[in-house]
C-alpha cells in the first residue's frame, strides 16, 4: 500500500487504497535496489549496496454472489542486500519486516461488497494508508517512516521501537468504506493480547484503533487521520504506563504539471514526549523525467531527553526520477539533514543515493 516509488508518489500520494478483487490468482511484485553514500560530520562515511522494500504477493478473489466477494492477499518483503535503511519495527505489537519469514508484508482474508470491504489479518493501519506529502518514500531519504537516519512524518518518537505510527499491524481487523462523494472512511482496531507477555491487561478487541478520511476531487486531494495504542501496547518504561497517540492532516494539489503536497502531524508519545512535524513537497513533470524537492521538520519537546536522547530534525531532499517505461524507472537523490538539540546537537548527514525500480 506505501508508496514506494518517486513517481508513484507524486502521481498518487494521497489516493485511496485499493483491494484487488479478480477471478484469479494475480502474482505481482517490486524489485528496489539502490547505491547509497552516506557521509556523517562526526568522521562517519560508506558506501553501501541496499534493497529499498522490495516485495512478491499473490492475490486474488472468489464470487460468492449477490454482489459478494472473499478477498485475500500473501505479500512477503524481499531483500538481497540487507537494508542500511531498513523498514520500521516497533516492539512486536507491529511490524514492518524485512525477508526471512513467510507473509511479513499485507497478508489478509476478507470479503468486500457494496458495503464495502472487510477484512482480518497483517495490514498496514489508516494511518499509515492516509499517507503524506513524501515524494521519496522507499528510497533512503523516506521522510514518513522511521530510518537509521530517522523520519519526519509518523516516525519513532523514542528511538526505541515503542512510538512510531507508520506501521503494519500484525492483527488487525479493517474496515474501508466505498467512496461517498469522493470521501472513503478507513477504520481499524488492533487486539494487543496474543502479543503481550505474562501479566499484560491488554486483553480487549481495540487496545488499539486506527480511523482515517480521504478525499479526492479533480485537482484537490485531502486525507485526516488518527491512531491510539494503549499503555500495554507501548510496554511499561521506566515505570511510567503511557498512552501514546498521533493525529495527521494532508494536502495535495495539481496545477497543470506541477504537483504540491504538505503534511502536519501532531504526536504524544511514552513519558510524555511529544513532536509537531511539518512535510512540504513539490514535483514537476516533464515527459519521462519528474523533479521533485521536499523540506521536512520535526519538533520534539523533550521532556524525556534524559531517559531517551531524541532529536529535533531539519531536513530537505532533491531529486529526479526517470520513467523507462511503465514498469521500470531510476532514480537519483541528494538528502541533507540537521540534528539539533539532545544527544546529537549539531551532527549532520549528507546522503547521496541512485535506485533502480521494477514492477511486474
Amino acid at each position: 500500500m506505501k508508496k514506494s516509488l518517486i513517481a508513484l508518489a507524486v502521481a498518487g500520494a494521497f489516493a485511496a487504497p485499493a483491494f484487488a478483487a479478480t477471478g484469479n490468482v494475480d502474482v505481482y511484485g517490486k524489485l528496489r535496489v539502490s547505491l547509497d553514500y552516506v557521509d556523517v560530520n562526526v568522521g562517519q562515511s560508506t558506501w553501501q549496496l541496499n534493497d529499498q522494500t522490495s516485495r512478491i504477493g499473490f492475490k486474488g478473489s472468489e464470487d460468492l454472489g449477490g454482489g459478494l466477494k472473499a478477498i485475500w492477499q500473501i505479500e512477503q518483503a524481499l531483500s538481497s542486500q540487507g537494508s542500511l535503511f531498513g523498514e520500521y519495527s516497533a516492539g512486536g505489537e507491529f511490524s514492518n519486516m524485512g525477508g526471512g519469514t513467510l507473509a511479513t508484508r499485507n497478508t489478509f482474508v476478507g470479503l468486500s461488497g457494496d458495503f464495502g470491504t472487510v477484512l482480518a489479518g497483517r495490514h498496514d493501519t489508516p494511518y499509515k494508508l492516509a499517507g503524506s506529502a513524501d515524494l521519496f518514500a522507499d528510497t533512503s531519504a523516506d521522510s514518513q517512516n522511521g530510518n537509521e537516519v530517522g523520519g519526519i512524518i509518523g516516525y519513532d518518537l523514542d528511538q526505541n521501537g515503542l512510538g512510531g505510527f507508520d506501521i503494519r499491524a500484525t492483527n488487525a481487523i479493517a474496515y474501508v468504506s466505498p467512496a461517498f462523494s469522493g470521501v472513503t472512511i478507513i477504520a481499524a482496531v488492533v487486539p494487543g493480547e496474543s502479543q503481550c507477555s505474562s501479566g499484560c491487561k491488554a486483553t480487549g478487541i481495540a487496545d488499539a484503533y486506527s480511523l482515517a478520511a480521504l478525499y479526492g476531487n479533480g485537482p484537490l486531494s485531502l486525507s485526516l487521520a488518527y491512531e491510539n495504542h494503549t499503555s500495554d501496547l507501548v510496554y511499561d518504561l521506566a515505570g511510567i504506563n503511557d498512552n501514546e497517540s498521533a493525529w495527521k492532516l494532508n494536502a495535495g494539489y495539481t496545477i497543470g504539471d506541477f504537483k504540491l503536497g504538505a503534511t502536519y502531524e501532531d504526536q504524544n508519545g511514552v513519558l510524555g514526549m511529544s513532536s509537531k512535524n511539518y512535510l512540504l513537497s513539490a514535483a514537476y513533470g516533464m515527459g519521462p523525467i519528474t523533479l521533485a524537492a521536499q523540506y521536512g521538520k520535526r519538533n520534539v519537546n523533550n521532556a524525556a531527553s534524559s531517559i531517551l536522547g531524541d532529536n529535533d530534525l531539519t531536513r530537505y531532499t532533491l531529486g529526479a526520477v526517470y520513467g523507462m517505461s511503465k514498469r521500470t524507472s531510476a532514480y537519483v537523490a541528494y538528502d541533507h539533514d540537521k540534528y539539533s538539540n539532545g544527544s546529537v546537537d549539531g551532527v549532520k548527514a549528507n546522503i547521496f543515493t541512485m535506485g533502480l525500480n521494477h514492477d511486474f
